[in-house]
């Protein structure tokens, strides 16, 4: 279960859960892209001028320190001390993983059809190409979205990047507005089969457990007891992970058996 981490100071808010994912995914993303080794050195890279070194040790923020192990949050607001702002500026494209509309979903803000739309229009061009048509239709201002149908699912797989991930999420939530069990199976099919792949991402790297951990509670699954009873089930990674490697195991003894007899 996902821990909030309690101030240690007073009138400081606990560090809610997805903020903590948040920040730690953004910080392995300016991290991986700038090359640098170290929370220490990308504080030197952007806060230098605030570390003294003085005879026995070295004072400094420790900033970039906070937001590796997610327990201090970087303000994103206008101002000449916006890290995320200042990592964009050194390292385009970091941003996107601090300002994805992932984390408001996750945080349970109210979501509509044409919010999701919307959001699902600001994720990369690659999976942009496979929800939207290439060109908007006549007397219309922007494409329509594809259906999304077992095609879309292979090809999403095949990108297998956070923003697959993150589609694979808006379309759950967009089969919760519509009402359609439908969507709601394939997306969730595609957030389980994404897992595997994503583990491996250099910027999910000790991250992935939260961050799927808040997924699978945000985005349960649909079980029909009856015509008129539904029932809502987590199925947790864990779970996921654990069974897959059962059938890993299961499919090489089966190989190994067939060799022999062979």
């Amino acid at each position: 279960m996902p821990i909030v981490i309690e101030p240690r100071g007073r009138g400081r808010p606990p560090t809610h859960p997805v903020d903590r994912v948040r920040t730690k995914l953004w910080f392995n993303a300016v991290k991986r892209s700038s090359g640098l080794p170290s929370a220490y050195a990308l504080e030197m890279t952007f806060d230098g001028e605030r570390v003294r070194k003085r005879e026995t040790d070295v004072a400094r923020p420790r900033k970039w320190d906070s937001y590796e192990k997610g327990a201090v949050v970087p303000t994103d607001k206008p101002g000449p001390r916006n890290a995320v702002e200042q990592a964009e500026a050194r390292y385009p494209g970091t941003v996107r993983w601090f300002r994805s509309p992932l984390w408001a979903l996750l945080k349970r803000e109210e979501f509509d059809s044409r919010r999701i739309e919307d959001a699902l229009r600001t994720l990369e061009p690659e999976v942009v190409a496979v929800l939207f048509e290439a060109k908007p239709r006549e007397h219309e201002h922007a494409p329509r979205q594809r259906s999304f149908d077992g095609e879309g699912v292979r090809q999403l797989l095949a990108i297998a990047s956070f923003d697959a991930l993150v589609a694979a999420v808006l379309l759950a939530a967009l089969a919760e507005v519509i009402a359609s069990p439908q969507l709601r199976e394939r997306a969730l099919h595609l957030y389980v089969e994404l897992q595997a792949p994503l583990r491996d991402v250099p910027e999910l790297a000790g991250v992935y457990p939260e961050l799927f951990s808040l997924i699978d509670q945000r985005c349960k699954h649909w079980v029909y007891l009856s015509d008129n009873q539904r029932m809502d089930v987590v199925i947790f990674w864990q779970g996921v992970q654990a069974d897959a490697e059962r059938r890993k195991v299961a499919d090489g003894d089966e190989s190994r058996s067939q060799t022999e007899t062979a």
